[in-house]
């Protein structure tokens, strides 16, 4: 089978430049890549519209417009394209623009031939990392929570189409935050409990698109644990009936993380904290522990992103060096830490108990 060629396009007004850049490119990649090139913004768009790209590499001086307005809308239109800013003007106030509207990196044009060697290899690398887009899941392996989790940590915009063998439906991410369901006849928050509550079938991430309404305008965090609180409650109908619904048949329904999501506090029950899953991993993605953790691959990808994107924060921002990330929600919390050869999640969620006294 032979390998999957990864295409790049770069962006650059000097076709004299561009042209040389592509020859440099190609040279190093071999077969590895296909190279696109464009003059300006509107070849560009067409290239994209027509190719299913893994890397945009952008210069910043463009005549109509430029490359950090052409960042904003890549990043708006296409969320999973991954965009480097290559250009002559290496300066700290672009540096920090480019970065905070979606670039991955920001790298000055060298004037050596090991500054180009050095620059493929860090776009290679890079793309090393590119999520799979249009992937294909099982509900029963990989959970929609884990998806949409995910994405709206990392503040992604896109379309999650979701589709069985009778029902096919939507649920749209606008910079991390869920604003649109619909499945059938179902709008809103209804539509997005029913996806949550389907057995199995297939998913697919796509570019934003603006719906035609906003239908959601719940925090994201409350509309999966709600989501998982109904799965949990029709479980536990489902065995007083004796109707034979499994334990299986809740983890295909909900995901990696449904069944550890704690209820509400509303039965009176005071809580304490538990741990629901720990992972470590070496900096190379080696699983090096792990403990109840249902989609090791999924927490992996997601702290190889937070890594990558610690990186950004250093270049852009003088904070000193990333130590860790805690998320606190209402019932749950996660925490990740970065080290300089491993990396560690944590999750925990309030466990109920008896109240005393």
């Amino acid at each position: 089978m032979p390998q999957k060629r990864n295409k790049v396009l770069f962006l650059d007004d000097d076709k004299s430049f561009l042209d040389v850049l592509k020859s440099l490119m190609a040279s190093y990649a071999r077969d590895a890549w296909e190279i696109f090139a464009a003059t300006d913004t509107g070849q560009a768009l067409a290239i994209i519209q027509e190719q299913q790209l893994d890397l945009l590499v952008v210069d910043v001086h463009m005549p109509v417009v430029d490359g950090l307005q052409f960042l904003s809308l890549i990043q708006r239109k296409y969320p999973n394209i991954l965009k480097v800013v290559l250009t002559g003007d290496a300066s700290e106030h672009y540096r920090a623009a480019c970065l905070s509207n979606g670039a991955e990196l920001f790298l000055g044009k060298p004037a050596t031939a090991e500054g180009w060697q050095s620059v493929y290899s860090t776009l290679s690398q890079l793309i090393r990392f590119q999520p799979e887009e249009g992937f294909r899941g099982v509900l029963r392996r990989v959970g929609l929570q884990d998806v949409l989790q995910m994405e709206c940590l990392a503040r992604h915009s896109l379309c999650l189409e979701v589709s069985t063998q009778s029902v096919q439906g939507v649920i749209v991410v606008r910079e991390g935050e869920i604003i649109h369901a619909e499945a059938g006849g179902r709008v809103g928050e209804e539509a997005f409990n029913y996806l949550m509550s389907l057995k199995g079938g297939e998913f697919h991430l796509r570019p934003f698109a603006e719906p035609p309404t906003r239908s959601i305008t719940g925090s994201w965090e409350f509309l999966l644990m709600e989501a998982a609180r109904k799965v949990d409650e029709a479980r536990g109908e489902a065995v007083e009936d004796g109707s034979g619904e499994t334990a299986e048949h809740d983890a295909g329904v909900a995901g990696a993380d449904a069944a550890a999501l704690p209820r509400s506090d509303e039965t009176g029950l005071a809580s304490k904290p538990q741990i629901d899953e720990v992972l470590v991993c070496s900096i190379q993605g080696d699983v090096l522990y792990e403990w109840q953790c249902r989609d090791a691959n999924k927490r992996v990808s997601f702290l190889e992103f937070l890594s990558q994107k610690a990186r950004q924060l250093g270049q852009g921002l003088p904070l000193g060096e990333f130590e860790r990330l805690e998320i606190q929600g209402t019932d749950s919390r996660v925490l990740a830490q970065i080290q300089q050869d491993r990396a560690m999640l944590v999750r925990s969620s309030q466990a109920p108990t008896e109240r005393t006294g």
